[in-house]
């Protein structure tokens, strides 16, 4: 049988059988790879170019630089403070709990550690100040998620890449737009959902303490500030300017390097370069080329975004959107463009927000860290218990998919791209 075909089913299996089995697919990839490899001859050293070094480097870099600053503590004191500035505003707080996850996200480590920051500090906020936790919670990841297609992070890095080996010359900030109307839309509709605006009548009031930024906190402040002037000023590689940040941080004591390097997200890091490995067969086998021929039977330049973008979504309720949805179908984006007369972009941006509106749901990444918060909060995990969030949270992500469909229909992705 033809390769292209067969790495297809490979990889179609292996995420499959990540899921089913919960194992990392990228890893799962490299077996996958490396057993196709030994069927049809294909050498350790092309199997090893399809590792992206360098976007291993960028990677891994940033999201160390952003593991130091939150084990000294600088991110989490940095959100409380801007949460302390609504004062008895309490109905501002999801707001700026919007505004606080994008920031987190947009300034350089992405999704991943901000969706796992943006929970922890949420809950007991929206303890404090008498309001639903799972709605403060979901306001913030909805803020990351906005914010994954900021030039910094390590997604747009991913994405970035992937239109390039395509020919497709565009920024990601064409489709930060996209992703952040829908989001948007999918905030509106939780925050009215939840009644954000009113307080348990049954709350007590509690304070919430300030503390100063340390020594340690400061300096790391500092090293932020010069990390984004010297990738958005002068150019600098984030990856190599995040390991130079993150070194000098802890050769001046702000940080710990054992729990830096450990907190860096390394299953993200090996699912996204694991199954590089194996899209790298695909490619080179013809395997996209399938794959394009399939999905044109489905589409028409009218339908083509609004299936792309209900097809990224479905995968994205039980896969990773960086890991898998990304690399899986926005290789097809350049072909099925130049086949159905459209606009790559476009396709590559209902992929993104298709890749990233499903990720509330509990069994996803945002979803199942907004669980793990509101339940290790004692009195959190009275009022909402885990089988409730449960269905709550798939009835979010549904509602964002729904959102998806709405908002590539009416042609929203076409005039922003």
């Amino acid at each position: 049988m033809n390769l292209g075909l067969i790495s297809l089913i490979v990889l179609f299996a292996a995420i499959v059988l990540g899921f089913i089995r919960n194992v990392n697919v990228g890893i799962l990839s490299i077996g996958f790879a490396m057993v196709l490899g030994l069927i049809y001859g294909i050498s350790g050293k092309e199997l090893i170019s399809g590792f992206s070094s360098s976007l291993f480097l960028q990677m891994t870099g940033i999201t160390y630089m952003f593991a130091v600053l939150n084990g000294n503590g600088t991110l989490s004191n940095l959100a409380n403070r801007m949460v302390g500035m609504v004062g008895k505003k309490t109905y501002l707080i999801p707001f700026v709990m919007y505004i606080m996850g994008y920031v987190i996200c947009a300034v350089g480590p992405g999704a991943i550690p901000a969706l796992a920051i943006i929970p922890v500090i949420a809950v007991p906020i929206a303890i404090s100040a008498g309001i639903n936790p799972i709605m403060l919670s979901l306001i913030g990841q909805v803020g990351v998620q906005s914010g994954r297609m900021s030039p910094l992070t390590p997604e747009a890095l991913v994405v970035q890449e992937l239109m390039a080996s395509q020919g497709i010359e565009a920024s990601t900030v064409t489709l930060g737009w996209c992703l952040l109307v829908t989001e948007f839309l999918l905030l509106v509709a939780i925050y009215v959902y939840y009644k954000g605006w009113r307080i348990d009548p049954n709350h007590k009031e509690t304070s919430r303490e300030l503390k100063s930024f340390d020594k340690s906190q400061l300096i790391s402040l500092a090293g932020l500030i010069i990390l984004l002037a010297g990738v958005l000023f002068f150019s600098w590689n984030v990856g190599l300017a995040g390991f130079l940040v993150g070194s000098v941080l802890i050769l001046l004591g702000a940080g710990d390097e054992k729990k830096s390097v450990q907190a860096v997200p390394w299953n993200v890091i090996l699912m996204v370069l694991g199954v590089g490995i194996l899209m790298n067969i695909i490619t080179s086998s013809g395997g996209i080329d399938i794959l394009v021929a399939g999905l044109e039977k489905l589409m028409t330049p009218k339908t083509a975004t609004p299936i792309m973008a209900i097809a990224a979504g479905i995968m994205s309720f039980f896969s990773s959107g960086l890991g898998v949805v990304f690399p899986t179908l926005i290789p097809t984006t350049g072909g099925l463009a130049t086949g159905l007369g459209i606009n790559p972009v476009e396709l590559c941006a209902a992929v993104v927000v298709g890749g990233t509106i499903t990720g509330y749901s509990p069994i996803s990444t945002a979803g199942a860290l907004i669980m793990a918060a509101v339940s290790q909060e004692k009195e959190a995990e009275k009022k909402h218990p885990q089988n409730k969030m449960f269905v709550e949270l798939f009835g979010v992500a549904f509602a964002g998919l729904l959102m998806l469909v709405l908002v590539t229909a009416a042609g929203v992705f076409g005039i922003l791209c």
